[in-house]
């Protein structure tokens, strides 16, 4: 296993049975039974020699039951947890960029919805799952097109065909979701990619990422689900559209920075797959990377500890690696949000002394103690609001692979760290 993880041995329960102390040196001598096999003797006044030539008298002892696993002496409480309840709702651009072509005949959408319809069906039936789209709340147009140089053209479009900022730029249309969020199944799956495909042919009027991300975390909070909840964002575009002589500022990416932030802070995290998101801009607050690792940092879902210093927190799928990067992106944001989140127990005391927590795995006969890892990479960490903790790299990949694993939470010893 990859570099996890210190390990103590579980003690192995003697399997000898030991002779009752009262006896004498004479009763614990052999006897030779009817059948010649030799059995012990019995003690005084508790019955002799039984019938296959054992002890007679009290049955052997019951062997002691394993003990929990403790990190240190000073542990105060061991707790069986299990994963906890994986919530996903998938929002993806329908922007009219969407429909630039990445190859000579496949567009942005087209690769981009053939990538998540795959992973849907790969989610397993405990996961919960959802879709929106964005924008949301105008129609299609139809005034735009793709040229063959393969950029948008609106010029066609007369006075008062483009939309308005009025209904996509309220957080409000962006729930309930197009897709209710429910337990995976085949029927949920099937709505899912219903949905998508229901807009393979339209074109949609600007990027309001800012109300989308506000709408989402309004409508995921808002419901009574258990478990752990995270929005993947899918999108090619940086904030368009909204403002207006009275909010000038409608489009700046800290608006988007501000929906992610508290839903961060109310458990809700946000990863991002930027579509097409490797071109660079000598302006930052033009580069579609810097800004889509921004939306991810702040969502509390950067790829790695210091993402931000490169822009990297993001996932980028570029022209070149399309099908393969999206993909991959996609495994690693599914690996990370599913069955890897574990719920803290309610602790004798309240609150625990979260320098005085760990977190072990029993798996095939063997108990490990999981680092806590900050840099995210091979360990376990408080996910925002430390009321649930995120396994990851070697920890997650061995607590989804052996389904008999158990998680303990330790309280009371000093957190091991990496």
């Amino acid at each position: 296993m990859s570099r996890i993880l210190s390990l103590f041995t579980v003690a192995t329960l003697s399997s000898l049975m030991m002779m009752s102390a009262a006896c004498s040196d004479e009763d614990s001598m052999p006897v030779e039974t009817d059948d010649g096999e030799e059995g012990g003797a019995g003690g005084e006044g508790a019955g002799g020699v039984d019938a296959v030539g054992g002890m007679g008298g009290a049955a052997d002892p019951e062997p002691e039951p394993e003990p929990e696993p403790k990190v240190c002496p000073d542990a105060t409480g061991v707790y069986d947890v299990e994963p906890a309840q994986t919530n996903l709702l998938f929002m993806l651009d329908r922007s009219g960029s969407m429909h630039l072509r990445v190859t000579g005949t496949d567009t942005r959408w087209m690769l981009t919805t053939a990538g998540l319809a795959h992973l849907v069906g790969t989610l397993s039936s405990d996961t919960v799952a959802g879709l929106q789209m964005f924008p949301a709340g105008d129609a299609p147009i139809s005034c735009c097109a793709v040229t063959a140089g393969n950029y948008i053209d609106c010029g066609a479009c007369g006075a008062g065909e483009l939309p308005g900022p009025e209904a996509r730029c309220e957080s409000s249309v962006y729930s309930p979701f197009d897709v209710a969020m429910a337990p995976m199944s085949a029927g949920q799956a099937d709505a899912i990619t219903s949905a998508v495909s229901a807009s393979d042919d339209e074109f949609y009027w600007g990027t309001p990422l800012a109300p989308a991300l506000q709408g989402a975390v309004d409508g995921v909070s808002g419901l009574p689900m258990d478990g752990v909840t995270s929005i993947v964002l899918l999108s090619d575009g940086l904030p368009t559209s909204c403002d207006t002589t009275a909010d000038p500022s409608a489009n700046d990416i800290g608006r988007a920075l501000d929906a992610v932030s508290l839903g961060a802070q109310l458990g809700v995290r946000t990863y991002v797959v930027g579509i097409d998101a490797e071109a660079a801009s000598s302006d930052p607050a033009t580069d579609l990377a810097v800004n889509l690792s921004l939306v991810a940092q702040a969502g509390g879902t950067g790829r790695y500890a210091g993402c931000e210093a490169t822009n990297d927190c993001a996932y980028r799928v570029n022209v070149d690696n399309f099908e393969q990067a999206l993909s991959d992106a996609l495994e690693a944001i599914a690996l990370d949000a599913t069955s890897c989140a574990i719920e803290l127990p309610d602790v004798e005391g309240g609150t625990p002394d979260y320098g005085a927590v760990n977190i072990t795995i029993q798996s095939e006969g063997d108990t490990i103690t999981v680092p806590r890892d900050q840099a995210h990479a091979d360990g376990w960490d408080y996910l925002p609001g430390n009321e649930q903790v995120q396994l990851y790299g070697g920890a997650c990949e061995l607590l989804k692979s052996d389904g008999e694993a158990k998680i303990k939470v330790v309280v009371g010893c000093q957190t091991e760290e990496i």
